[in-house]
């Protein structure tokens, strides 16, 4: 493995996959709004300093790497503008295009339980939680639901992982399903290991598994 970049180094999910990477002796670079929460890594990675919505570092932080990984998202509290919206949107779009130009084919990203592919006919359990996310913010639905469209039009070999709630520490085995809701919590070391495994996985390519630790 050449090198990848992780967008979202340093939110939950982002944090423990760029210290994983980093275990592995992965080489990572990152695109991150402030160097400083970086900490340690800040050291023994490549950090390109901007925002995710300035296509300049997009294309930066895209360069030179096999695979991209990303956690980014809107916030789990409040409502985006549609304007904020957009630029969500549009920030995928360019990844997507500079990808293909790029040459590069590998895009594994995170979603959640909540969200679907279009026409999926989702279980009772994954209604109740979309439902309930939508409560909270309506833009992480359809923000997500959106992002996930996009992919399945794209050429990209991608993968987009649908967890539900993401917490420090869950007793229990791993799962994925492609359809079925697999519990109400994934625990944080298993869903950053299961994304990473994917750099090299074959099985989830142009799917979106649904994730949790029961």
């Amino acid at each position: 493995m050449k090198q990848i970049t992780i967008l979202g180094a340093t939110g939950l999910v982002g944090k423990k996959l760029l210290q994983k990477a980093v275990e592995n002796r992965i080489k990572v670079k990152v695109l991150v709004r402030n160097k400083e929460k970086l900490q340690d890594f800040a050291h023994v990675v490549e950090v390109i300093e901007g925002n995710y919505f300035d296509s300049n570092k997009l294309q930066k932080a895209l360069e030179g790497s096999e695979v991209i990984l990303s956690t980014i998202g809107p916030p789990i509290n409040g409502k985006l503008s549609n304007d904020d919206e957009e630029n969500y949107i549009n920030s995928l779009a360019y990844i997507i295009k500079q990808m293909q130009e790029n040459k590069q084919t590998r895009f594994i990203s995170i979603s959640g339980a909540g969200v679907k592919i279009p026409n999926e006919n989702l279980p009772l359990t994954r209604k109740l939680l979309r439902v309930m996310i939508k409560s909270k913010s309506k833009s992480i639905i359809s923000t997500k639901d959106r992002e996930l469209q996009m992919l399945g039009q794209s050429n990209l070999d991608w993968t987009n992982i649908r967890p539900p709630m993401i917490k420090e520490k869950v007793d229990g085995r791993f799962v994925a399903d492609e359809t079925k809701f697999m519990g109400m919590s994934v625990d944080l070391n298993q869903l950053s290991e299961f994304m990473l495994a994917e750099i090299n996985n074959n099985e989830w390519i142009k799917k979106a598994p649904v994730v949790g630790t029961k």
